[in-house]
């Protein structure tokens, strides 16, 4: 993993800030490319088309070069909570207010931009198509090219379910490190085994087929799709209100999307065929052919992304960062790396160097697809980054302030206990910091007929444990007996201590949903708070 020294973009001035992407152009026998608005206080507007590869990078209000993968708001900067998507209203680029309009030259060009209009709290969000795809799926090109070229998740890999146990086989296309990466294997399971999620990814090339309007010279597309129901999810941003007014948000960057839909699976399971862990040979004769490979060289120090690259495909793929965002689930699923494949290296072929070891000078990489031909380094992205909640301590606190709300602001009747969390199989798991690990359960009279009951549990730093809502089969107090589910480890099944058990749960009760936590990428503890409560209420309601 090449991390972040200071990445550019061959053949964008340095300085250059990205404030809009337009529409997409192909010419005949090339790839799509999509025209990109820059700012350059010197060079004044630039427009400049690049390779819809390099979509992970191309964040609205980006400085290039980027020197460094905090995700830091630029500009106005918030969270809400997104309406059903039945109340979106698709428009335009040219039918949000003037003043929030960026690159006024280009309107011509520009103004049939698709744009949503979400309405929230008191506030319009207007929200760029081409964005909301960005943070739901262009997280590196490879994920990209198989939206965009094929229309399916083949490309990146095979999915099974057998019960509550998902098996992930990733595609060769995608590189091994993937494996590495825990939000990687997140979003690979929320892509393959959410219906909603995949029909989203794959509706992009069924746009492009459907409204792809030819032009002199080659054919152009504004960019389009169906967009998942993102309905009681929590959006953190940055934008612009473009003046005094606070009413209207155009949402430049989402930075994070908490509350995401979760498979109904307990495990899930990754491999990739060439995963493979090789041992040094202690023989010391030469190989078949009387010849001792050369040592592989070390990693390159990518400094700069070349647009017009032309990589070798049979080259080592290198991930760098540039942006960080995340994609937060409702239940946090367990996804596991299965047991990697162990080999023997070939006779006096030396074990490849760590990424921290010296690098060699810099040189150009590109995401573009590897070619049989090519030349050039290949490099892909890696954007996703784990959740940052709010702080672990605070969470049971702010567990018991959002039900103190929603007695005041829906007059429900609420009690609430606390406790220690039971010592079940699970080593250690029910202790922090050497004392017992606390839970606490509430009731909820929605109504006359209607009881919903909560289960917030105490977590570490380190933990990420979604809220639980339920309603019981009968008046027993029927969370005792998840709590003991929570606390068990079923090594048989691959199931840990302080893990939801979703098929228990599901079978006990009438009904259970999880309520994600709060981000906290928007360091505004009352914005949070409303937001989560607002959450929440959904949650009760629907039960």
């Amino acid at each position: 993993m090449n991390e972040l020294d200071e990445i550019g973009i061959r053949s964008i001035p340095r300085g250059s800030k990205l404030v809009l992407l337009g529409d997409w152009y192909r010419k005949p026998g090339h790839d799509w490319q999509v025209v990109c608005y820059f700012w350059h206080d010197e060079k004044h507007s630039i427009r400049r088309p690049l390779p819809i590869d390099m979509l992970p990078t191309l964040t609205a209000g980006t400085r290039f070069p980027r020197d460094s993968i905090e995700n830091v708001a630029q500009g106005w900067s918030g969270t809400f909570q997104v309406p059903g998507i039945s109340h979106w209203k698709k428009c335009r680029y040219g039918d949000i207010p003037s003043f929030l309009h960026r690159a006024g030259q280009y309107s011509e060009q520009v103004g049939d931009l698709v744009v949503y209009r979400l309405d929230s709290a008191g506030r319009t969000y207007w929200l760029p198509a081409i964005e909301l795809a960005r943070m739901l799926f262009f997280h590196s090109a490879e994920v990209t090219r198989a939206s965009v070229y094929h229309g399916n998740t083949w490309q990146l890999g095979k999915a099974t379910s057998l019960g509550w146990i998902g098996e992930v086989t990733l595609s060769t296309n995608i590189p091994v490190r993937y494996l590495n990466s825990l939000q990687f294997r997140k979003f690979f399971t929320w892509l393959f085994f959410v219906p909603e999620a995949e029909k989203s990814f794959c509706s992009i090339f069924a746009h492009i087929n459907q409204t792809t309007r030819e032009i002199d010279n080659g054919a152009r597309w504004t960019f389009d799709f169906s967009p998942p129901d993102l309905g009681n999810c929590e959006i953190s941003y940055a934008g612009f209100t473009g003046g005094e007014s606070k009413e209207h948000i155009y949402i430049r960057e989402i930075r994070s999307i908490s509350g995401l839909q979760s498979p109904e699976l307990d495990t899930v399971f990754f491999s990739h065929p060439d995963d493979v862990l090789y041992l040094e040979s202690d023989s010391g004769e030469p190989d078949d052919e009387g010849k001792s490979r050369k040592p592989n060289k070390p990693p390159v120090n990518i400094k700069d992304l070349d647009p017009g690259g032309n990589p070798k495909a049979s080259k080592k793929q290198y991930l760098v960062k540039l942006g960080r965002t995340g994609l937060n689930f409702d239940v946090e699923p367990d996804c596991r790396r299965s047991p990697r494949h162990v080999r023997a290296l070939p006779l006096y072929t030396k074990p490849e160097l760590d990424d921290n070891q010296e690098q060699s000078e810099e040189e150009l990489a590109s995401l573009q697809e590897g070619k049989d031909t090519g030349k050039g380094v290949r490099a892909d992205v890696d954007n996703l980054e784990p959740p940052k909640l709010i702080e672990a301590p605070e969470k049971i606190a702010f567990f018991q302030v959002m039900l103190e709300q929603l007695e005041s602001k829906y007059s429900w009747k609420i009690d609430y206990q606390m406790g220690d969390v039971p010592k079940q199989s699970c080593r250690s798991a029910h202790l922090i910091d050497g004392r017992p690990r606390q839970f606490c359960h509430a009731t909820i009279q929605r109504d006359d007929t209607t009881t919903v009951q909560v289960l917030e549990i105490e977590l570490t730093k380190e933990e990420s444990l979604s809220t639980l809502f339920f309603r019981a089969k009968s008046d027993d107090s029927i969370y005792q007996s998840i709590l003991d589910d929570l606390m068990s480890r079923d090594k048989d099944k691959g199931l840990n201590a302080m893990s939801w058990k979703r098929q228990s749960n599901s079978s006990n009760t009438r009904i259970c949903v999880y309520l994600g936590h709060p981000d906290n990428k928007v360091k505004r503890e009352e914005e949070a708070l409303d937001a989560w409560v607002a959450r929440a209420v959904e949650k009760i309601l629907a039960l």
